[in-house]
């Protein structure tokens, strides 16, 4: 049996990242706490200050359990937002902070001062320039989670779904609509006058997200399922299993479908183009066989229709390289990093 190289790197680091992001809150805990007091001391000169929530405005800390916002863990090990669907919701607190969807959505309602989040915004933006799109398909512990659902699809020998090419836009044309309407509402319970509404409306994506759901049950932490309380967290409740439910469906049947829809891999996106990591194709090599769009977890065409020389950094790809991997062709597809030749097509 062919030993798929690349593949079997991915799924090593995907489970190391998904190990260290989940529970990264309970390894490094103890030496968190020890440097607790230090840090908190040199918060105020910290090139990374800790947002917090001004007086008589909300913040997951102030929710009970049963609640939806209720988080399972504690404060995180380091107050920082990097690519990938990274949840608030991590038992004991995990490693970083967040996502970047909940920073928007947490600050925007806070209407928190530029000096206290354009650090963590530059951070994430130069994280992006480095690895693009990267970050979705090797480091995000729930794309981690949805590979293994498409692992077990195959173990069962159900066959994949294919969508068409206008069903994937109209997932990404979702996915703004998704993260404008959570950063609108976010922005809007942030005024004086509609702050009364934070309690409801407070992380409106969160509330929602298919993560919030899966990441307490790695700690053995029975997620809130539901809240009924009120008309709004009812309505939320609905939202959150429906969304769970297109998850498990997206990956079990369509590999990486839900990728198109995720408003966090939408802003990662953003910087796919420009980006130190460049997929590459030698046209004159390729012999049309389609490997590379048959592999392609995305569903993504692109690299097999290109008749030309291109730099392959389109903005639905998560560079997790199967197109060089399943290419038969020598030297047709590259990855460069900096310029740098890192790996190629049958190498």
């Amino acid at each position: 049996m062919k030993i798929e190289k690349i593949s079997l790197l991915r799924r090593i680091l995907q489970v190391f990242f998904l190990v260290l992001l989940v529970y990264g809150g309970y390894v490094f805990k103890k030496e968190y706490k020890e440097v607790k007091a230090a840090k908190t001391a040199a918060e105020n000169s910290s090139f990374f200050p800790a947002p917090k929530a001004p007086d008589g405005s909300v913040s997951t800390t102030k929710f009970e359990k049963g609640s939806i916002l209720w988080p399972s863990g504690d404060t995180p090990v380091l107050e920082n937002y990097p690519p990938g669907l990274i949840c608030r919701f991590n038992p004991n607190g995990g490693m970083f902070k967040a996502c970047i969807v909940h920073f928007f959505s947490e600050n925007l309602t806070w209407r928190t001062a530029v000096k206290y989040w354009l650090p963590h915004l530059t951070l994430f933006i130069l994280l992006c320039l480095l690895l693009g799109r990267m970050w979705c398909g090797w480091w995000c512990p729930i794309g981690a989670v949805g590979d293994f659902l498409s692992w077990i699809r195959r173990k069962m020998n159900v066959p994949v779904k294919r969508f068409p090419k206008s069903f994937r836009h109209l997932l990404r044309g979702s996915s703004y609509g998704l993260l404008g309407s959570a950063l609108s509402i976010s922005a809007v319970i942030g005024l004086p006058n509609y702050a009364r509404f934070q309690c409801y409306w407070f992380l409106p994506y969160c509330q929602i997200c298919p993560a919030r759901l899966i990441c307490p049950l790695f700690g053995l932490i029975k997620p809130n399922l539901k809240d009924f309380s009120t008309a709004v967290s009812s309505t939320f409740t609905i939202l959150a299993w429906l969304f769970l439910g297109i998850f498990v469906a997206a990956f079990y049947w369509g590999r990486r479908v839900w990728c198109h829809l995720c408003p966090v891999g939408l802003m990662n996106s953003w910087f796919n183009k420009g980006s130190m990591v460049e997929l590459r194709k030698t046209a004159v090599r390729c012999n049309k066989c389609a490997s590379c769009a048959d592999a392609c977890p995305m569903g993504l065409t692109k690299m097999y229709e290109a008749d030309e020389n291109i730099i392959y950094n389109q903005q639905g790809c998560i560079m997790c390289l199967r197109c060089i991997e399943v290419c038969p062709k020598e030297k047709c597809l590259s990855m460069r990093f900096m310029g740098k030749k890192i790996t190629e097509s049958k190498s």
